[in-house]
């Protein structure tokens, strides 16, 4: 018998085994929770409350990065969509299939009218409210360029020449593998999204999602050399170790390169796929203590350029 076994006996070294690990894992544990403490420190808190919470930062070069930290478990996140102007039968590109779905139009609505009649409908309850899905047209109506899933209804296919579709406007767009964020009453994730055959907004579970571009994916980095701009990047935080309660997290920047926007949530801890949604001139962040922080404007600053009008705005409150 080993010198070890005769010593300690042997139960003595299964517990011991047993001991290791446990310590092992809460060492882990608390790691992960003081390095996300540290990386949030390095944020101004400006509206923090149970559930969501505002963050700001100051970065290099005049840029501004306000963060948005909501966990689903508590808050509600609802589409904004305009009413339906035209149906564009069997005009989706990305559902199921080119030619499969529809791609309607969808009525533009500026940010006053949106924000006051969602502060009307849930009162005191209202967090914030960012412009969401990337469009097609500055007119009174518009198609949305990729699929969204609004309350278990996919309500267009999505009509953007710029994607995975048989002649795309640019030809490094062929091949790229779109994005969808998805959510419920509890959870979020962001996955691969599949147009040949609508997954993961074909299942019946799905209740609301948008699809859109992998952050690497916007034509502002690929087309434009990865511009400065005005730019939303999504992600998730895996906080605990424990799947189904990610955080969400939303960082808007009013001047950076995407690449930037995207380093400052790996900086946090992100590790899911990074997306982006409308950003540039569309731009828009409300919060409900600091009111509107970002405002859509003309991209050549014409006056008779309606941009402050958008389709799809996405709300958080609290349940």
């Amino acid at each position: 018998m080993p010198l070890y076994m005769t010593f300690f006996g042997k139960y003595s070294v299964i517990r011991l085994i047993l001991l290791f690990f446990i310590v092992v894992g809460i060492t882990a544990i608390w790691t992960s929770q003081v390095a996300t403490a540290i990386s949030f420190s390095s944020y101004q808190a400006v509206d923090v409350k149970d559930g969501a919470g505002l963050y700001k930062k100051q970065l290099s070069n005049g840029n501004e990065a306000y963060l948005q930290v909501i966990n689903l478990q508590k808050m509600q996140m609802d589409q904004i969509l305009g009413s339906e102007d035209g149906k564009g039968l069997g005009k989706g590109k990305y559902y199921r299939g080119e030619g499969k779905y529809n791609s309607p139009f969808f009525i533009r609505k500026s940010f006053e009218e949106v924000l006051k009649n969602y502060q009307n409908l849930h009162k005191d309850k209202v967090f914030s409210i960012i412009n969401c899905a990337f469009f097609e047209e500055y007119k009174s109506s518009t198609q949305l360029s990729f699929p969204a899933k609004l309350n278990g209804k996919v309500v267009t296919g999505g009509s953007s020449p710029y994607g995975p579709v048989r002649k795309p406007a640019n030809k490094y767009y062929a091949n790229i593998r779109l994005k969808a964020l998805v959510w419920d009453q509890n959870r979020v994730y962001i996955t691969d999204y599949n147009s040949a055959t609508g997954a993961p907004l074909n299942r019946p579970s799905v209740k609301n999602a948008i699809v859109t571009y992998a952050a690497n994916d916007h034509p502002a980095k690929v087309l434009a050399r990865n511009q400065i701009n005005r730019y939303h990047v999504i992600g998730t935080l895996d906080k605990d170790g424990k799947k189904g309660d990610e955080l969400l997290l939303i960082l808007t920047v009013n001047r950076a390169t995407l690449d930037e926007a995207s380093r400052q949530l790996r900086l946090l801890g992100v590790k899911s796929n990074v997306i982006t949604i409308d950003g540039g001139s569309s731009t828009y962040l409300f919060n409900s203590r600091l009111g509107n922080i970002m405002l859509p404007f003309a991209a050549d600053n014409s006056p008779g350029l309606a941009i402050r009008n958008l389709p799809h705005y996405l709300g958080v409150r609290y349940k």
